[in-house]
């Protein structure tokens, strides 16, 4: 039987290896390159890659990267936009679509 660690997270690979995630390294690398991602940039470009395509809220995005639970009103929305800029600035701006007044999603690869 083989012991996993409670935090283990597996890889993600995607558009078949242009796109890959190390949770447990915290690497990316994207079209070739390893690009250098502070920890809560990779932890919200590691949740949208966890369903690609899927459209994810900013209320869950926040809540499950800084794992606050807030009321509707009081989630820091900037701060989810913010770090989607970032990630956008460092990765290309096609990365990650933004549905308005509904969320994120990584694009499809």
């Amino acid at each position: 039987m083989q012991t996993v660690f409670p935090e283990y997270k597996s890889e993600i690979v995607l558009g078949n290896g242009k796109f890959q995630l190390d949770p447990m390294s915290y690497t990316v690398i994207y079209e070739g390159k390893e690009i250098s991602l502070a920890p809560r940039e990779f932890e919200v470009l590691y949740l949208l890659a966890q369903r690609p395509n899927w459209v994810i809220p900013k209320k869950n995005i926040y809540c499950s990267v800084w794992g606050s639970n807030y009321y509707d009103d009081q989630i820091p929305y900037k701060t989810v936009e913010h770090v989607v800029w970032k990630i956008r600035k460092k990765m290309g701006h096609d990365i990650i679509e933004t549905l308005i007044n509904v969320g994120y999603r990584l694009k499809k690869m």
